[in-house]
């Protein structure tokens, strides 16, 4: 089982192991924020919006909900200070809680007036809470007095700290490099500032003089390496110095040490490789829209990264639940052969996750809350679910309803599509629709074929196009679209 599956049968939907749990975060006039509510449904979340629309300012408000546990405490009045330009514009803010301890919840709250007010008066709970933000990215020289230590410093002094042979072991799988010793040491010159050093194959070198990623890692793993069990961990852009690889294997270092621990891990990003190491539940997505900011949940991470990073200015947005969706929707649309041009040049077609981002982003957009045109698509099988929604053709998911129909008229031509005999492959086809996840079966099949799912879909959906689908029905799907963006 892997570490999602295993986190999720332990979580059990919030009333499993973790004892210690921060169900909900809900912001009223901090940074724009108007009484929306952030709710972690996973122990580890990312999440992820454009720059400026207040990631931070919820991460900041996770690690004031504790007394922090033997160690300095954080409050709003630090996180969120007033100055002269901005204090009347957080006048009677609040942040609110829904906190889990044990099998009783417990609501929290600060208040500004002058000051930051929390209630309850007493009993504020206790957790062991670290905050990551962005300053840990710095290099260890543009860091407050390390510049002299990094110039005049002769010889070590202070308790020295090595990280065990575990964490040597994840530190390099997490790298990529192999290293064999990591350890902190002072100076003679301040012996509690302490300097990390890393062995690898030539010797042993000062953060002083490692990566970014290096020096952002290992005292990362100086944390980790001691973490308490039921602490809250907060990290601002988490992939921050690190190649893509290291964002992904550092991902999963994290889910391994949150079901170890029963740690809460609140990560902010903007990269698809931390989201993609994430299941959909536990991705949040902050979005901007016509009248005010909004939270977006169970977001795929090409929505969530393309709705920061769009160069494209298409007229009408389709919104469907995931890429067979939106290779079938191009597919249809190429039956209208003298409109297709112009549906490939305005329309910008999305997998944006499940049926229920779809259907949040269709009421969204009838009710003009998105600053664009968009059309929301459900696949068949969510027809009576979502009746407000154009729904793809047939009753079923896509791969259900393709492979079904094409195997009601016994895999017609599909061996000569495929190039291989036909009773090979339609012992590969039958196989495939046998397994319970139809998410699987055009990776079965490519497997077996040495095609990639993607070539196996396409060649599936153009069979179904041309034998299967009904022309009427199609016909009217395509004037559907060609009306939403014609609006």
């Amino acid at each position: 089982m892997g570490e999602i599956q295993e986190i999720m049968r332990q979580f059990d939907h919030g009333n499993g192991e973790w004892q210690q749990f921060i169900k909900s975060i809900k912001i009223n006039n901090i940074h724009g924020w108007t009484n929306q509510e952030m709710l972690f449904k996973f122990p580890v979340v990312a999440v992820v919006g454009e720059n400026g629309i207040g990631k931070s300012t919820f991460l900041k408000a996770a690690v004031c909900a504790y007394e922090n546990k033997g160690a300095k405490n954080f409050y709003p009045s630090n996180m969120f200070m007033s100055t002269q330009w901005d204090a009347a514009a957080m006048a009677g803010a609040t942040i609110e809680y829904k906190i889990r301890q044990g099998v009783h919840e417990k609501p929290l709250r600060w208040r500004k007036t002058n000051d930051w007010g929390f209630t309850p008066k007493k009993g504020k709970p206790q957790r062991k809470v670290f905050f990551l933000d962005i300053s840990r990215t710095l290099p260890l020289d543009a860091t407050a007095g390390y510049a002299k230590i990094a110039k005049i410093a002769s010889e070590e002094m202070g308790n020295e700290i090595e990280l065990n042979d575990e964490s040597m072991q994840n530190l390099s799988y997490v790298l990529g490099q192999e290293y064999t010793r990591a350890r902190f040491v002072g100076t003679n010159i301040n012996a509690s500032r302490e300097v990390g050093l890393l062995t690898k194959e030539y010797g042993e070198i000062s953060q002083f003089h490692q990566g970014a990623g290096e020096d952002t890692m290992l005292d990362s793993f100086k944390l980790l390496q001691t973490i308490p069990n039921q602490s809250l961990l907060v990290i601002d852009e988490v992939e921050n110095s690190l190649h893509p690889q290291a964002q992904r294997r550092f991902v999963q270092y994290l889910l391994k040490l949150a079901r170890i621990k029963k740690l809460q891990i609140i990560l902010s990003t903007h990269s698809p490789f931390v989201l993609e190491e994430l299941p959909e539940i536990a991705r949040i997505m902050l979005v901007r829209l016509s009248d005010r900011k909004d939270i977006m949940y169970e977001v795929s991470s090409q929505f969530a990264l393309s709705t920061i990073d769009d160069r494209a200015h298409p007229e009408l947005f389709a919104f469907l639940e995931d890429e067979e969706a939106v290779s079938l929707f191009w597919e249809i649309l190429k039956q209208d052969s003298a409109r297709y041009d112009e549906f490939c040049t305005k329309i910008s077609a999305r997998a944006v996750g499940s049926c229920s981002v779809v259907g949040t982003l269709n009421e969204l957009g009838k009710t003009h809350k998105l600053p664009y045109s968009s059309l929301a698509i459900v696949d068949g099988d969510k027809r009576d679910v979502f009746p407000n929604c154009l729904s793809l053709p047939g009753n079923l998911a896509p791969e259900k309803q393709v492979l079904t129909d094409l195997k009601n008229i016994e895999w017609n031509r599909l061996d000569e599509r495929f190039g291989i005999g036909a009773g090979t492959l339609f012992k590969y086809l039958d196989d495939a629709v046998l397994l319970p996840d139809h998410h699987e079966w055009t990776k079965y099949i490519g497997d077996r074929v040495k095609k990639s799912k993607d070539t196996v879909w396409s060649i599936l959906i153009e069979e179904w196009h041309k034998q299967c689908l009904n022309e009427e029905v199609a016909t009217t799907f395509i004037e559907n679209v060609y009306t939403a963006l014609h609006l």
